[in-house]
């Protein structure tokens, strides 16, 4: 899901490196966080009407009419194979405080896709190297059918992060990851973290479908505080007041991993404390519960508890089958028929219905 979303972000880097002139200490935060379209100490007094007409604001002294031609000539010009082609309304050069900034309509195209925002911002250090690049206010990159949707999007050069901020989303066929911010690396160890109000949609067209459990083309949902993705180890970890609704099942418990196969199919799902399970009409309680994908089974451990209608049923270990429907009790098994009424209320507590 995270490969190429990046690149979109990083082909600003060659327009930003052309930008810089002269050399001085980098921007600080503060100034950063002040940099406004047109700095006090601009003039457009001796800016040439071609300049004008481009929306460069130009600094006293500064001669800026060879870039302003090459602009007027670039609006005529058709994108090649491996250029990186940006455009929009205004742009504004800041050398004192070393970033560049491009607003209304922003478009980043590349050979791997398209970004769109109201604002571009680069900063650069005194060596020319790209320190940021951020993408504010509807910001939407496209990329070999994934789509990613934020209110900002900041890519750092040196960690190699890009964060989606403000109701961000991914999505790509088959699945949807959404929370108010996700963060991935693109260096190093792979990985995204989602944070908090974290939720993933599984359709039943996805590779990543939970076998046995979704019928047809029904959706599945996890919901949890926090969602960390490692590629590497092909795992996902929903961590917090986690939530699993499916069409057939439903699963509260405070932590789950998921296992993936190298193709991203499901390969098994680990669930951890006070693990809730309600599926087909039969509620199960346990500290721990496995759910092998292949198999379509369920292993319950740690005090498990299962009640099918007024039967209660306990042991050692649990096996239960989605298919075909079966249930084993391995250790100390036993069985509660029709139980008093404080026997049951003391249950139904425990699962919280």
């Amino acid at each position: 899901m995270i490969k190429r979303l990046s690149s979109m972000l990083l082909c600003g880097s060659i327009f930003l490196v052309a930008c810089s002139k002269r050399e001085r200490s980098t921007a600080d935060d503060a100034e950063w966080a002040d940099i406004q379209p047109v700095a006090d100490n601009t003039s457009t007094a001796n800016v040439p009407a071609s300049a004008q007409s481009q929306g460069i604001i130009q600094s006293e002294g500064e001669d800026y009419s060879l870039l302003a031609q090459r602009l007027e000539e670039m609006q005529h010009v058709e994108r090649a194979s491996g250029e990186t082609m940006i455009t929009g309304e205004n742009l504004v050069f800041d050398y004192e405080r070393r970033f560049v900034r491009m607003d209304q309509q922003v478009k980043v195209v590349d050979d791997h896709g398209l970004l769109e925002a109201e604002t571009l911002l680069g900063r650069f250090s005194e060596s020319n190297t790209v320190e940021m690049i951020e993408a504010r206010k509807d910001v939407r990159i496209t990329s070999e059918g994934r789509v990613a949707t934020a209110e900002s999007a900041i890519y750092a050069f040196q960690s190699g992060s890009i964060n989606l901020a403000g109701s961000a989303q991914l999505t790509e066929t088959g699945h949807r990851l959404s929370g108010d911010r996700i963060t991935f690396w693109i260096k190093g160890s792979r990985r995204m973290v989602c944070e908090p109000n974290a939720r993933l949609e599984i359709t039943g067209t996805s590779g990543m479908k939970i076998e046995g459990l979704a019928g047809g083309d029904g959706t599945t949902e996890i919901f949890s505080d926090r969602l960390v993705y490692d590629e590497e180890q092909a795992l996902a970890e929903f961590d917090g007041n986690v939530r699993l609704r499916d069409p057939r099942a439903a699963m509260d418990c405070g932590k789950i991993r998921l296992y993936l196969k190298e193709n991203n199919e499901i390969d098994w799902i680990e669930a951890r404390t006070e693990v809730i399970i309600q599926i087909d009409g039969r509620k199960a309680l346990a500290d721990h519960a496995s759910y092998y994908a292949a198999e379509k089974k369920f292993v319950l451990e740690g005090d498990p508890k299962v009640k099918e209608g007024r039967n209660i049923m306990s042991g050692d270990r649990v096996f239960f089958w989605v298919e075909p429907e079966r249930v084993v009790f391995d250790g100390n098994a036993h069985m509660i028929f029709q139980p008093d009424e404080a026997t049951r209320a003391r249950f139904m507590k425990d699962l919280k219905d």
